[in-house]
């Protein structure tokens, strides 16, 4: 914070001042002359108005005005005001050599007694900041321990400590500064301090890299003290250079608007509506509410200061807009300023934006190279942070157009092209999200398995754990895909649960592990309503066949029938004979057994009429019992039809049925 925060405080004293030299006596104690008191009046004239100009922010032409009258003034009384201002001034030019200069008067007028006694604490403030200017940390250190031990005043000592955390802030020794500034907030009852403290420990928080702290905090100030800012252009001016540094722009737009509300001069009006413009353009959210503000403005500046220092370039900005808004063409605007590379820049931008619009994906993929040439700070104005999130997003465009026509296939392409970063928003998209999932579960994909797990492993969430089951199973990784399992089981979602039943019957069965598919039926026993709830997902056919077999091991032959009807049924209806004749020649032995010979006889000729591949055994044994079932029937015609097709029955391995045929 520079030294024109204290001048704020002691303006009004200037004045003082020149009306008490106004009646000043000289040494012999006469009366100065009306000549004598107006010069010096004229002179403390003089010093305000570049004091006014510097709050303007016209820092060079008060610099020059000041460091001409200083060289030569012959008033004494001037003196102490004069060097001052222009150490003031010679630090605010932000140059070594000034501020070398501005230092060294100073200290020369401090030493020699120039400086008045109610300036020296004011003095003392300018040196601890040239010094850091300078580098001269030490020298820093011992001018802010002076203002704190050698005044007595409270309020010049807390001063003291604020410029002493200044240089702490400087050092990077940023808790020392953090802690005097807060001490001073703590017992201050004084606004201006207060904002002073808080525009420096700002400046701390910005410096650390807490820009969160550094953000609520720049919000309180301009909440309670905004004149602070608003009244002083340069300081004005230096907050919002910060602001803008630190990605705050909103609060930078804050004090501009307040500037604008407060000034009638046509020079600051225009200057000001430019900056809040351009402020404008950085606070872009990819829609046109920022770009409409930041239009109207430049179209002010271009319409009411057409030769102003800022319509030129209002123009081209105001161009730029309308091709963002699609109202002037790229090609148009790369013609109109093709000297300037950063139009140039932005133009290609543009259209790269355009073709992503019209779902050009292919072209734009190809046409990469073209497109990295765009700069970082271009990118950022569009609001991106980089090249590669503009293409994340053409991916991720690409890869919904594909999902919302289900093209899982070509999906796999567009995913091996895609970084890392891409699946992560892909994965955290919750339009989208579990369609994802389902294509990586239809088309499996390791890497995106790899990704999905490492983002989600510990979510807790069911559903989650479900697709990973699903695509671990789909990957052949039944292990991890049996770790899932146990994952949706810890979780205890009933519906989750239920849809899961079935894919844990998979994994078993893959594993080949008798003794988890044993316990996994157990665990069905406990659970029947899962078997109701899945009758219409395929793959209820395998888990009827081999929970047929273990009701039978466990005697539980009712319950077994029941589900080879199931079985049966089920096959007929998704007209998948997968286990046909099997199923038609046990249903026809059930049948058998309860006396019903024509329904027994039915199933096994729909067993052979169902079924395209037959072993040579199980086709003569379906012969051979079709044959005693016409027999029993007093069909002899079919009977003897079938024994010749039991007899011509070829590559039987020692049937029993086949030789029975054979002597028959």
């Amino acid at each position: 914070m520079k030294v024109i925060l204290i001048i704020i405080l002691l303006i009004n004293y200037s004045y003082a001042k020149k009306d008490f030299y106004y009646s000043f006596i000289d040494s012999s104690g006469a009366q100065i002359s009306e000549q004598r008191r107006q010069q010096i009046s004229d002179g403390f004239d003089f010093i305000n108005n570049a004091k006014l100009l510097a709050r303007d922010n016209k820092i060079d032409e008060a610099y020059t005005q000041v460091k001409d009258f200083k060289e030569k003034n012959k008033i004494n009384v001037l003196n102490s005001d004069l060097v001052l201002l222009y150490a003031e001034l010679s630090l605010k030019k932000h140059t070594k050599r000034f501020v070398f200069d501005g230092a060294k008067e100073l200290e020369l007028a401090i030493n020699s007694s120039q400086i008045n006694e109610y300036d020296l604490a004011k003095a003392y403030m300018l040196l601890v900041e040239l010094k850091l200017e300078l580098n001269k940390i030490d020298e820093s250190i011992y001018f802010a321990n002076i203002i704190i031990n050698n005044f007595d005043n409270e309020l010049t000592k807390t001063y003291g400590k604020i410029y002493l955390a200044k240089v702490y802030r400087y050092q990077k020794n940023y808790d020392r500064a953090i802690i005097i500034l807060y001490e001073i907030l703590t017992k201050t009852n004084d606004k201006l301090v207060a904002t002073i403290v808080a525009d420096e420990l700002f400046d701390v928080y910005i410096s650390n890299g807490n820009l969160e702290k550094a953000n609520e905090l720049i919000k309180q100030v301009l909440k309670t003290n905004i004149d602070y800012y608003a009244n002083d252009s340069y300081l004005a001016n230096k907050k919002i250079n910060k602001l803008i540094n630190a990605n705050m722009p909103e609060q930078a737009a804050d004090i501009l608007k307040e500037l604008l509300n407060r000034t009638t001069k046509d020079e600051s009006i225009e200057n000001f509506k430019f900056k809040l413009a351009n402020t404008y353009m950085l606070m872009y959210d990819r829609t046109n509410f920022y770009l409409e503000k930041a239009k109207e403005l430049y179209s002010d500046i271009i319409n009411d200061y057409g030769r102003g220092s800022y319509a030129k370039k209002s123009q081209m900005y105001l161009d730029e807009i309308l091709m963002r808004q699609g109202i002037l063409k790229t090609f148009s605007v790369a013609q109109k300023y093709e000297k300037s590379e950063s139009m140039q820049q932005k133009a290609l931008l543009q259209e790269l934006l355009n073709n992503k619009e019209d779902k050009k994906y292919e072209y734009l993929l190809r046409s990469r190279k073209i497109y990295n040439q765009i700069s970082t700070s271009i990118i950022n104005r569009f609001a991106y942070k980089s090249i590669e999130e503009i293409f994340d997003d053409i991916n991720i465009d690409m890869i919904k157009d594909q999902l919302s026509k289900n093209q899982c296939f070509e999906l796999d392409k567009s995913l091996k092209n895609s970084r890392k970063e891409t699946l992560e928003k892909l994965i955290y998209d919750e339009s989208i999200k579990f369609k994802f999932f389902e294509c990586l579960v239809e088309v499996p994909y390791e890497r995106g398995y790899e990704l999905v797990k490492d983002a989600f492993n510990n979510s807790r969430d069911a559903n989650i754990y479900l697709y990973l089951e699903r695509m671990a199973l789909s990957l052949g990784l039944l292990d991890e895909a049996l770790d899932y399992s146990t994952k949706v089981e810890m979780v205890d979602n009933k519906n989750v649960l239920t849809k899961e039943f079935l894919y844990r019957y998979q994994i078993l069965k893959a594993k080949a592990d008798a003794i988890s598919l044993e316990k996994f039926f157990s665990y069905t026993q406990r659970n029947l309503e899962f078997i109701e709830l899945n009758e219409n997902n395929p793959i209820i056919i395998d888990f009827y066949y081999d929970y047929y077999f273990y009701l039978l091991k466990k005697d539980e032959e009712v319950n077994a029938n029941e589900v080879l009807v199931k079985l049966y049924n089920k096959q007929k209806l998704l007209k998948a004979n997968i286990y046909s004749p099997f199923v038609e020649m046990e249903l026809s032995r059930i049948a058998k057994s309860e006396n019903n010979t024509q329904k027994s006889l039915d199933y096994l000729l729909e067993g052979l009429k169902n079924t395209r591949r037959i072993k040579a055994n199980d086709e003569a044994k379906i012969y051979y019992d079709i044959l005693k079932l016409y027999d029993v029937l007093s069909n002899d015609i079919k009977k003897e039809e079938y024994i010749n097709k039991c007899k011509n029955v070829k590559g039987t391995n020692e049937s029993l049925y086949k030789k029975m045929c054979d002597e028959m």
